[in-house]
């Protein structure tokens, strides 16, 4: 079975096949003892049917289903005799008359990864902020901290408001009618933090535990939620649990009860030196997002193959699915159109994976490697986050075959810091970045 290869453009490539008449009988056999398996006609028990009525009666059918077998029987031979590594299913074209007794032959056309040769890496201009903690931001922390210390203790005989929480059931209708979300058991309000809609949370104000109230309001025109908004709300409420807020203060007392301080001090800088740790990581993750642009704006000619686009397009989509999650929004209720959703972000997606294929290819070029204590260091990293053993999660890992995986992506970034080290990085104030890597989207 000869086999020719053929490069088509960068990421496309054909080759073609040759199958012997032998073959071609053996698929049209094959082809045959599956349709009389399934075929029934009248007269007939299923798979009884003679062979000399399918191929007079269903002859192009057979035919078809006889080239795909031999298609399927001799396609991946050719591809290991060729030397070809398709990262897509083939498209087929016959170039010959599929019938018995003659060979056939066909020309199958796949994708491929381009060859990239990957050119001004070591001279990319980049720019960063200096990392600060702020006075405002150590104390921004530590009302998160407080707000976690704060206790709640029972108050059976006052109406909710300001500095208190409360436990209630709910159900309601938008116009008179039902909507997803109309209705809650046991939802936890803390009354004054916006975790509730305002107009809702004016109405139950004041109410006791055991306290019964149906309220109305009208929603904003602009509200999130397109099916309620604008539309009056009317909603039967029960307010189960009434507790008040035991709010700390912020003391060295406080210091103490929140881990392994001396003093409010050791507390404050111990909050400094987390938040630069914390602005380091987004300072590094941002110069990787800027060298990766520069990267593709050095190569905008290089073709991206179809299905790492698909997998970007496939990224982004999940991306938006996590963030309304976050929010406590339902992605169904969202009714994304495909299209549309393909037609926005085709674009990006394609630089993104164009990236992709650069800094892999700046790896293969510089030889990036990963030892094994950087996979540990990686997994002991997953583990702190996770709060499991790093035992527990090179477990998974590999129980999960996410290993290759798992060095790919430290390969990737290890690449994309020795990018960032051959770079010219200029200080910026802060704010001036953003708004030139903004402009350079547009």
């Amino acid at each position: 079975m000869p086999t020719q290869i053929t490069q088509v453009d960068s990421i496309r490539q054909s080759i073609e096949v040759e199958v012997s008449a032998e073959g071609v009988d053996k698929a049209i056999a094959a082809a045959m003892k599956k349709m009389k398996a399934k075929l029934k006609l009248p007269g007939f028990r299923k798979g009884k049917v003679p062979d000399s009525m399918i191929r007079q009666r269903f002859s192009d059918e057979l035919l078809s289903d006889a080239m795909r077998e031999a298609v399927k029987a001799s396609y991946p031979n050719a591809i290991d005799e060729s030397g070809a590594s398709p990262i897509t299913p083939p498209d087929i074209l016959p170039e010959s008359e599929f019938k018995s007794g003659s060979p056939f032959k066909y020309k199958a056309t796949f994708e491929i990864y381009p060859e990239v040769d990957p050119k001004g890496y070591d001279s990319l201009s980049l720019e960063r902020v200096k990392a600060e903690a702020t006075d405002e931001e150590v104390e921004s922390e530590l009302k998160r901290l407080q707000h976690q210390m704060t206790q709640l203790e029972p108050a059976p005989d006052v109406g909710i408001g300001h500095g208190f929480v409360g436990l209630i059931d709910f159900k309601g209708t938008a116009d008179g009618n039902a909507f997803p979300g109309d209705a809650a058991e046991n939802y936890v309000v803390d009354f004054g933090t916006g975790n509730l809609l305002k107009e809702f949370e004016t109405q139950i104000a004041g109410m006791k535990a055991g306290e019964e109230r149906d309220i109305e309001f009208h929603y904003p025109k602009n509200y999130f939620r397109v099916e309620v908004a604008g539309k009056k709300g009317f909603f039967n409420v029960k307010m189960k649990e009434v507790r008040r807020k035991i709010v700390p203060e912020i003391n060295d007392d406080f210091a103490k009860e929140i881990g392994k301080f001396k003093d409010l001090k050791e507390v404050k800088a111990d909050l400094k030196k987390r938040i630069l740790e914390y602005k380091e990581v987004m300072i590094k993750n941002d110069l990787m997002a800027q060298a990766v642009r520069k990267l593709v704006e050095k190569h905008k000619d290089i073709e991206v193959p179809t299905p790492l686009v698909d997998s970007e397009l496939k990224n982004m989509l999940e991306q938006i699915k996590r963030q309304y999650e976050s929010q406590g929004k339902k992605f169904e209720e969202v009714k994304l159109d495909p299209r549309q959703f393909v037609e926005a972000n085709v674009e990006e997606a394609t630089s993104r994976a164009r990236g992709f294929l650069l800094v892999n290819a700046v790896s293969s070029k510089e030889n990036v490697q990963v030892s094994d204590d950087d996979v540990e260091e990686r997994v002991s990293q997953i583990a702190q986050q996770s709060r499991q053993t790093p035992e527990q999660i090179k477990e998974y890992i590999e129980k999960s075959n996410q290993m290759e995986s798992l060095k790919a992506q430290l390969i990737f970034e290890k690449t994309l810091e020795l990018i960032i080290s051959k770079s010219k990085i200029k200080y910026v104030k802060q704010g001036k970045s953003e708004k030139k890597e903004k402009k350079e989207k547009k």
